[in-house]
C-alpha cells in the first residue's frame, strides 16, 4: 500500500512538473492593445500594422495600432540584426495582420520586442 502512494505521488508530481514545463515553453498570444500589461514576460503578440519606418541608423520599427509616437506596440529590428536593410520589403506589411513573438521590453512608455530572428515573425 505504501509503494501505491509513493508512486501516485510520483505520478502526480510528475505530470504536474511536465505540464509547467510545456506551458512555459508556449509563448502567450496577446493583441497589441494588451502589450504593456506583459512587460517582462515572453509573449506573441497580434495586431495589424500600421506603418514600418527604418531610420536614418538603420533600425527598423514595424508599429501596430498607429504611427510613432500612438503606436500601441512596436517590432524593432536593430540595425546590426541579419534582418536589418528589409525596410524595403517590410514595408509590405503594412495593413496586414502579423504576429510577433519575443520578450516585451518598455521602451520611452511603450510596449515593443526586439526582433533579430525571421522565426520571431508571423504573416497571419
Amino acid at each position: 500500500m505504501k509503494a501505491l502512494c509513493r508512486s501516485w505521488l510520483l505520478v502526480v508530481f510528475l505530470s504536474g512538473w511536465l505540464s509547467a514545463l510545456v506551458t512555459a515553453q508556449i509563448a502567450t498570444v496577446i493583441p497589441d492593445t494588451e502589450a504593456a500589461e506583459h512587460v517582462g514576460q515572453k509573449a506573441t503578440v497580434e495586431g495589424t500594422v500600421v506603418a514600418v519606418f527604418t531610420s536614418s541608423k538603420g533600425n527598423t520599427f514595424i508599429n501596430f495600432g498607429g504611427k510613432y509616437p500612438h503606436q500601441t506596440f512596436t517590432g524593432y529590428i536593430p540595425a546590426d540584426s541579419a534582418l536589418a536593410g528589409g525596410g524595403s520589403s517590410l514595408g509590405g506589411l503594412e495593413g496586414k495582420r502579423i504576429k510577433i513573438t519575443g520578450t516585451i521590453d518598455l521602451y520611452k512608455g511603450k510596449p515593443e520586442i526586439k526582433v533579430t530572428s525571421k522565426d520571431q515573425l508571423v504573416l497571419e
